[in-house]
C-alpha cells in the first residue's frame, strides 16, 4: 500500500445555518504581500475547481491600484456565464511558503466568511493535499512528490 504523509491538518470551518444546522466550509488563511511589503491576512475558500486564485474587487488595493480593472483583462466561466476579471501578479504566503502566483479581482458580493478562492494555478504544484470530508479536514503536505 502506497503511503502519502501531511505535515499540516486544516480543520474546516464551522458555519451555523439560520435553521440551526451547520456547514462545514475548507477556508485557508492566505496572507498577501503588498509591493511595499505589507502583509494583509484573508480567509479563502479551497477550491479545486478554480484555475486561478480569485478575489473580491475591492481587494485591489493590496496590489498598489487605484482601481480594480488595471490589469490584464480575461474573461472567467463562472457558474451563471462569463465575467470580466482583472490579472495580476502577486506574492502570497500560505500553508508555510511564500510564492509567486497570478490573481484575478472580479467584482462579487460580500461573503462574511470569506474574500475570494483559493485556485490551483502556481499554488497547487507547490504541495500535496488530502480530503477528508467525513472528518472535515484538509491535509497538507509541503513535499508534494
Amino acid at each position: 500500500m502506497y503511503v502519502k504523509n501531511f505535515e499540516q491538518i486544516v480543520p474546516f470551518y464551522e458555519a451555523q445555518l439560520p435553521n440551526g444546522d451547520s456547514k462545514y466550509i475548507p477556508l485557508i488563511q492566505t496572507t498577501f504581500i503588498t509591493p511595499e511589503g505589507s502583509r494583509i491576512s484573508l480567509s479563502l475558500l479551497f477550491d479545486t475547481g478554480a484555475d486561478i486564485t480569485t478575489l473580491s474587487s475591492e481587494f485591489y488595493h493590496i496590489f498598489g491600484l487605484t482601481s480594480w480593472d488595471q490589469g490584464q483583462r480575461v474573461d472567467v466561466a463562472v457558474a451563471g456565464g462569463v465575467i470580466d476579471a482583472y490579472q495580476y501578479p502577486a506574492t502570497i504566503e500560505v500553508f508555510g511558503k511564500i510564492i509567486d502566483c497570478p490573481i484575478q479581482l472580479i467584482q462579487m458580493p460580500p461573503h462574511p466568511l470569506l474574500h475570494g478562492l483559493l485556485g490551483r494555478d502556481t499554488i497547487f504544484n507547490e504541495f500535496g493535499f488530502g480530503f477528508w470530508e467525513n472528518s472535515k479536514e484538509l491535509f497538507v503536505t509541503t513535499d508534494p512528490a
